[in-house]
């Protein structure tokens, strides 16, 4: 069974003290896609400094469940911090002290869970319906839900990235494994909203995006290894920052943002 777009990009974390306490970790903005009016920034980081209160009374044990730490991992949430190269069955110490320094930097909230009672019911109406999922398979045969998101909210955090990053200036070398390519504004299907808002070409990928070349280098990487893809495997960007393989949207790069 496919994991909803919620399970993919959030932990949960179960808490010994107090008993049967449960917080779901994620970032701002898969929250706010995922949940829509019902997100309530407000509260969620009011849950957040309550968490970080109580996380001192349960970070060992979170440390010891080497599932949790490998899922922790494979978020992508802590790339700059290296944790993909840590052994989950000796450094989950380490996993788990770094994702509490990024809930504490304010990278990530901590929502008071369990997960699946975030969402009003009945569970048909919940704004998941904005959500357009489509099955596939990455090129080793993994299967993966990959999702549209409602065009509206992307393009409110695409202009929100735009603003932030305005003054940013100057560029560096992409990374080494990824090709650049030829501007391809109709190389996608009638799914996507604006056909020519798009380009396989990373540099231009950046500029459209609103991140720095050696920004953007980085976020391309680990989205790439996160998706099981090799350097060579192009990809062509939407200005929602919709990532596209083989005619599939597999990722957002605005989740990849520092």
């Amino acid at each position: 069974m496919s994991l909803s777009v919620f399970e993919m990009h959030s932990v949960e974390l179960f808490c010994q003290r107090p008993p049967g306490a449960c917080y779901v970790i994620c970032d701002e903005w898969h929250y706010k896609a995922c949940l829509g009016k019902a997100a309530d920034r407000q509260k969620a980081r009011a849950e957040t400094r309550e968490f970080l209160e109580i996380a001192e009374l349960n970070h060992r044990k979170w440390e010891e469940d080497r599932k949790l730490v490998r899922r922790i991992q494979k978020s992508g949430w802590l790339f700059f911090h290296s944790a993909r190269h840590r052994n989950p069955d000796t450094d989950g110490w380490w996993v788990i002290v770094a994702l509490l320094e990024e809930v504490r930097r304010g990278k990530l909230l901590a929502i008071s869970g369990p997960r699946n009672g975030l969402f009003p019911s009945p569970y048909r109406s919940t704004p998941l319906r904005n959500l357009v999922a489509r099955t596939g398979s990455h090129p080793d045969r993994e299967p993966i839900l990959s999702v549209q998101y409602d065009p509206a909210t992307w393009q409110n955090e695409l202009n929100a990235a735009r603003a932030a990053r305005a003054g940013n200036r100057g560029a560096s070398t992409l990374l080494g494994d990824a090709q650049p390519f030829e501007y391809a504004p109709n190389a996608l299907s009638g799914d996507v909203v604006e056909l020519a808002a798009s380009t396989n070409n990373p540099r231009y990928a950046a500029k459209m995006l609103g991140y720095q070349q050696n920004t953007f280098s980085d976020m391309l990487h680990a989205m790439k290894q996160y998706n099981k893809l090799r350097g060579d495997n192009n990809v062509i960007w939407h200005d929602d920052g919709d990532v596209e393989f083989n005619g599939v949207i597999i990722d957002n790069m605005h989740s990849w943002a520092p």
